[in-house]
């Protein structure tokens, strides 16, 4: 196979900082003019979403790259039907990818062994389900959920076959490790990518953190594995508007020489 000449990443932007229920075409809107051209529709019930056909003249120019839910513990066939009704979903919309994130750690102790295996049957399950529609699931390891370090990551590794990695740069971070390793590490198991950055208690725009991100070496990291998923910018909250946070991390993205309106691999 002849590697492309020319490596770049295609970005999306997560609409998690303008809430569940945001006003649509103003939500769009702004994301279009902060420069980006694809997105991963954070949570948003499909109710509100309304029919894949509507949505998607809404959308107009903007490619769906992903769309994102959460789980909580114990499972259950609720939840089970729900999230699957969300891949559908994603399947209609040519969005390849659904993120998942979930459940809630108690502080006090770490997961149980039988939380460890219900999460895993409770991803792979939806795994398996995704990836006869087209959809890659991927699991979200995050702070306070119950895959959190490089252990719990292995664990549910262990026990899941078709279950993908969403890996967050700021939550791998947050527990003291390193992303570039993780990257390298679970390279072959990696669905798509989250960046945001962290500072002072709180999730602030790319290059503003104070838990030394290496945003550059990320993408070098990239570069050399010749990435073709999605990078997905996810700006949880802002102390700004949400525009003003899209704006400024597409203009970080532009000053590390990358278009952040770029959706299309390599080639």
């Amino acid at each position: 196979m002849t590697e492309p000449k020319y490596w770049r990443p295609r970005f999306a932007y997560s609409t998690i900082n303008w809430g569940e229920t945001p006003n649509l075409p103003r939500m769009l809107a702004e994301i279009r003019q902060a420069g980006w051209g694809a997105l991963e529709l954070f949570w948003h019930s499909l109710d509100w979403l309304g029919p894949p056909a509507t949505l998607a003249r809404e959308l107009d120019d903007l490619e769906t790259a992903s769309l994102f839910g959460a789980v909580t513990l114990p499972t259950d066939d609720r939840q089970l039907t729900k999230l699957k009704r969300h891949i559908d979903y994603a399947a209609a919309m040519g969005a390849g990818l659904f993120g998942l994130v979930g459940g809630h750690r108690l502080r006090w102790r770490p997961p149980a062994d039988d939380e460890y295996t219900d999460l895993a049957n409770f991803c792979e399950a939806l795994a398996r389900y995704g990836a006869e529609r087209g959809v890659v699931v991927a699991y979200h390891p995050h702070v306070a959920c119950t895959i959190e370090t490089g252990a719990e990551i292995d664990i549910l590794l262990d026990r899941t076959e078709s279950m993908k990695l969403c890996l967050d740069a700021s939550h791998i971070a947050l527990v003291g490790e390193d992303p570039l390793a993780h990257l390298r590490k679970y390279r072959s198991r990696t669905g798509y990518i989250h960046l945001k950055d962290w500072a002072r208690g709180k999730f602030v725009e790319m290059g503003r953190g104070t838990i030394g991100i290496d945003f550059a070496a990320i993408f070098r990291e990239l570069e050399s594995q010749r990435y073709t998923g999605w990078v997905v910018i996810e700006q949880s909250v802002s102390d700004v508007s949400p525009y003003e946070s899209a704006r400024i991390n597409a203009e970080f993205v532009r000053g590390l020489g990358y278009d952040p309106g770029a959706t299309a691999p390599s080639s």
